[in-house]
Formats: C-alpha cells, structure tokens, sequence
C-alpha cells in the first residue's frame, strides 16, 4: 500500500509534466503565428489595439540644461489662449504691473490639463511641477519647482505633431510677440529673473541731451546694430558697452528707458548684491535672451568693497562666509567680457555711475566699456526742449534771456528743472518758477537747500581742460570741444588706441 507522501509526490511530477507540454506546445505555436502572420493581424487576433494608435507622449522641460527651454516658453504662451473656451475647473490669472485690465493672461495650475485640436487629432497638455521642496512651493533661500509640460495624442499622428503641430504653435506664439511686442524690466530674485511691463515713455526725441550727444550715442547703436558680420570675421562677441556717468538728476536712468524704446530691447536690472556667488552670476547671464540689455546701476556702489579674487580662507582652510555669497570683481570682469560673455548675442551692457573715478580701471578699458556717455547738468537748448515738451513753448519767451544768462553761472540738473514744469499747467508761471530756481541758486537762498548741488560737490572731481593726452596702454585721445547745452565745452574724445569712444559734456550750459 502507497504512503501518502508518495501519492503527493506522483501529484506533484504529473503536474509538471503536464505544464512543461503546455509551454513546450506554447512556444511552438508562438513561433508559427509569428511566422506566418503579420504584426497587425496578431494583434487583431489577441483582441490588442495596434502600436500605433497607443497614446505617446512628448515631454516638454522648463530648462534645457542651464537655459530657459524655448519650446517650453512657447507651449506656456500657446496654451494660455486656449484657456478662455476650455471647460478646465482650475486655473490662474495674472495682470502684469502697468498693464490695463483687458491684458489678464490665464494659465494652468500643476496637475490640470486642457485639450487642443489639430487637423481633426486631439492633443492633451498636461502641467505638473517636480523639485522645489514639494507642493510646488519655494525652497528656503533655492529656486521655485520647476515646471513640466507633457504633450500626449494617439500615436497615429506622432509625425503630424512632430512635423507640422509643434512648428505651428512656435510660429503662433512668436507671431503673438511681434504683434504684442513691448519691452520688459527683468529684476533677479533667488537665482532667477522676474519680469514686468516696461512702460517708460523716455525716448531720444524727448530726452533733456545735446544734440551732437544724442546723434553720437544713436549712431553708435546703430552701427552695431548692423554689424553681425564684422563681428562673425573678427571673432568678437556679438555685444556692446557702455558708460553713463554724471551727477544726480541729469538723466542717466531716462537715458536707458531711450535706449531700450529705440532698439526694442528687454532691460534686465541686475542687482549684485542680490547675487550671492560668481556661479549664480554666470547663471543669470547665460539665462539673458538675445537683444537685451544688461544694466547695473551705481556700479560703484556695487564693486567698491569687492574684492579682485575670493579669499581662500582661514588659517585652517576654512572659507569665510563671504567666499560663497559676495560676487567679486573678478567674476563680474569675467562677465562683462570674459568666456561667459559671448553665450548669446547683441546684447548691450550698461554701467551708470555718479563717482567714475571710484571705478577700478579694469572696468573702464576698451573691450568692456567701449563708449563713456557723459550726462551733465542743464544748459539753455536742453532747456528749450523741456520747455517745448512739457508746455509747448516752441518759441521765444520774455524769460529765456535771463534763464540763458543764470544757466551760464549755476549748475542745475535737468530732474530739477523738470520737476518746476511739471509743478503748474500754467506755461508762464512754469518758466518763472524755473527763473526763481536758477536766481536763488545764484543767491544761495534756495528754500529747498539745493541738495542736488550738495550731492555734486560731494562726488566732484578736477576738470581737465580740453587738450590731446595719452592715457594708459599708449592710447591717444583726441579732445575737441563745442559750447553746448550740456557744458561750456563738449568733448568728443574718441580713443584711437583701443577703439573705446567717450561722449562727454562738461562745464556749465551755454550754447
């Protein structure tokens, strides 16, 4: 008589038997059908929808790499105007600062999706966000989540969306800049740049300048501009500097807005003491779009106390805690004209300063700051554009004389003068206040106290009288002078040496 234990055990051995037939009959049949019929028609037989009509997805990054991902830029426009008609329960709005009410851009929140048509196909964007501590928050003292844009559609029409889809939205959304086109003031905030409507009105036919000022400073844009080859064949980067220097008030910052008005440039406002490490500086440079300007106001305040190298730490090789939050002068000199300079082109670069003679001369050399802008104070012809802008008083006035003859013997900034005008409708009571002004500060009995006047003699400096002198490196300058509103004499010193050319006004006005 058998034991149990060798009834399970035959069990056990037949059961085997029968599953290694049934595999064994399995993979035979599986090679025929796979011989003998197509792809289509074995899934057709296994009840299996074909390859190619399986949803396939496209991922859309916010960066690619160190960049803004252009692509990604394009689909958060594109899909912000599908918004409106779509049946999607959550999104956000948004009105940029400056912006009238009729401008509310939508967009979606993470995790929301809106579906689009194309040539009879239905595509899915989908938004989700992935890193920044979670919950799509801000880490402390890091950068925001980053978002993702995932692009789903049936996978009959991946060459449509590959092919004809993704172009047409990239031509839309730049279709939309064109015609929408308005510069923006970029300002960096924890690693990243933040935008806003830039909505001044200053443009070089209404700017307080002299004329032979204005026409050098407008040439000089224009010309490079226009120089994309020279600048290929000569192995340059693709960008331009420029030095405005002058005391308060003569219209350094209004001199920018006229800058970026007249080429239609991005402005993006760098704070360095925002910054906190040369590696975040070279990150916000590389994430500049192309036709843009770079501006660093009061540069001397920024680079006054920066050292020319990080400090390499204590006695036990520690690193100080400003080795890895200060931006030095080395990292900013890398920038302006080093290796990072050239990772993208026509670009502009633009240091305002009230105390020029503070600046390392590393700064001011040919090569970084290729043209000094000089802004004075008001002379009798700047004057007459104010007077015409802001009262119409084309003309001549009972007044004029004298304020020509008191512009001769006080210096007053442009700012000063514009905030008189604007204090009345009144066109003559406008240019008597300006009379009153100049009169006092010939007196010395300005109710106000004068505090530009103090903040000129705070920051003054020796004037040079005009003359051709060589400056360092062997180069020549040349000096020639004009009476203009902006100075007695104006000084168009162009420096042969090194291809660095200055415009300056000095002195008091007279024309």
């Amino acid at each position: 008589m058998a034991s149990p234990n060798s009834e399970a055990l035959e069990r056990y051995k037949n059961a085997i038997t029968a599953a290694s037939s049934v595999v064994g009959a399995a993979m035979l049949l599986r090679r025929f059908v796979a011989d003998v019929l197509p792809d289509t028609a074995l899934g057709a037989l296994l009840l299996l929808p074909p390859p190619s009509s399986r949803r396939h997805c496209v991922v859309i990054e916010e960066f690619d790499g160190a960049f803004y991902n252009r692509v990604f830029l394009a689909a958060k426009a594109y899909v912000s105007t599908l918004l409106a008609a779509s049946p999607v329960p959550l999104m956000k709005a948004s009105l940029p600062r400056g912006a009238g009410a009729e401008q509310i851009t939508l967009a979606m929140r993470p995790g929301t999706a809106v579906v689009d048509v194309f040539d009879g196909a239905e595509l899915t964007w989908r938004l989700s966000s992935h890193g920044g501590g979670g919950g799509g928050g801000r880490r402390r003292g890091g950068d925001d989540a980053r978002e993702v844009f995932k692009l789903s559609f049936d996978g009959r029409h991946k060459d449509m969306v590959l092919g004809a889809y993704l172009p047409a939205v990239m031509a839309r959304v730049a279709a939309m800049s064109q015609g929408q086109r308005q510069a923006k003031l970029y300002s960096n905030e924890w690693g990243k740049w933040r935008p806003v409507r830039l909505r001044n009105a200053s443009t070089f036919a209404t700017l307080a300048m002299d004329a032979a000022l204005r026409e050098a400073v407008v040439d000089d844009l224009d010309r490079f501009l226009g120089r994309k080859e020279y600048y290929e064949r000569t192995g340059r980067a693709w960008k331009r500097g420029y030095l405005i220097h002058g005391p308060p008030g003569t219209g350094k910052s209004s001199l920018v807005a006229a800058i970026s008005n007249h080429l239609r440039f991005d402005v993006y406002d760098l704070e360095l003491g925002g910054v906190r490490s040369n590696t975040e500086l070279r990150k916000l440079l590389i994430r500049m779009k192309n036709r843009s300007i770079l501006l660093i106001e009061d540069v001397d305040c920024a680079v006054v106390a920066a050292p020319r190298r990080e400090a390499r730490g204590g006695p036990d090789g520690s690193n100080t805690p400003s080795v890895n939050r200060k931006v030095t002068l080395s990292g900013l000199l890398n920038m302006v004209d080093g290796l990072w300079s050239s990772s993208g082109h026509e670009r502009i670069l633009i240091f305002t300063t009230t105390h020029v003679d503070r600046l390392d001369q590393a700064l001011l050399r040919p090569g970084r700051m290729d043209m000094h802008v000089h802004m004075g104070y008001l002379g009798f012809g700047a004057f007459r554009e104010l007077a015409a802008t802001y009262h119409g008083v084309a003309g001549d006035h009972p007044l004029f004389p004298e304020i020509e003859a008191l512009l001769r013997e006080v210096e007053v900034a442009p700012a000063e003068v514009a905030e008189r005008l604007l204090m009345t409708d009144d066109a003559g009571a406008a240019i008597e206040m300006v009379a009153k002004l100049l009169r006092d500060r010939k007196a010395g009995t300005e109710e106000d106290g004068g505090g530009y006047v103090s903040q000129k003699l705070h920051a003054g400096t020796g004037r040079r009288h005009p003359r051709a002198s060589r400056r360092g490196g062997g180069a020549v300058v040349a000096t020639t002078t004009r009476r203009g509103v902006f100075g007695d004499e104006i000084g168009m010193e162009i420096s042969h040496g090194q291809g660095r050319r200055g415009v300056r006004g000095r002195g008091r006005g007279r024309r």
